[in-house]
């Protein structure tokens, strides 16, 4: 099956998530189903107030065209979280120092995909604070076409069933060249990377 960087080499880790020093290519530790780690970082506007999220290309191999975390990816074998942290520059062209951004822990995920792919992860998630425009982000539209930016209590009661859509405050598309335009986003349900609503709140509360 086609993947997504498959000699990128990552870290096998234990299901207690401790290092076992084993390094592996991500296209077997996908097809293996190995736990694994991942840096993650959500963006958060106007005192935690608004997060704004980045649309997945279509061409990824977990989750082509949901919205997901601002900035997310694999944790290299050997990487410092600072070094992990170059996921912020390459997904969206942003140059932001590791000192603007706040642990908010790590988090457990496992999901199946219909191409066969196993991801078992350990996200270690960071919130940053910036309230820039949108527009000022130069996204790699290899990874990202779209990006928009919701109230995050109305993002939470769409997770959590309590409401069927939620329109985004500020949106623009990415162009196949990087171009970025205004556009109108709403989302429902279906169209998020399924995280729970109670870790949106453990991330994303008290910023």
């Amino acid at each position: 099956m086609q993947q997504n960087d498959p000699a990128e080499l990552l870290e096998v880790l234990d299901s207690n998530g401790d290092s076992t020093g084993i390094a592996k290519p991500r296209a077997a530790i996908h097809i293996d189903g190995d736990w694994h780690q991942a840096f993650h970082c959500w963006i958060v506007r106007g005192g935690g107030s608004q997060v704004v999220l980045q649309r997945r290309a279509f061409e990824k191999d977990t989750f082509p065209g949901a919205w997901d975390a601002a900035a997310a990816g694999h944790w290299r074998f050997g990487e410092s979280a600072e070094e992990a942290a170059r996921e912020i520059a390459e997904e969206l062209g942003l140059d932001v120092s590791f000192s603007q951004l706040v642990y908010r822990g790590r988090e457990a995920a496992v999901h199946h995909f219909a191409n066969g792919l196993i991801d078992r992860e350990f996200h270690q998630v960071y919130v940053l604070e910036d309230d820039r425009p949108l527009t000022t982000y130069r996204p790699d539209p290899r990874e990202v076409i779209g990006l928009a930016a919701f109230h995050t209590d109305a993002l939470i009661d769409l997770l959590e069933g309590a409401t069927l859509a939620v329109a985004a405050t500020e949106a623009v598309m990415v162009d196949p060249a990087g171009n970025l335009s205004d556009c109108h986003v709403s989302v429902a349900r279906e169209d998020l990377v399924p995280y729970p609503a109670a870790r949106l709140r453990r991330m994303l509360g008290g910023i």
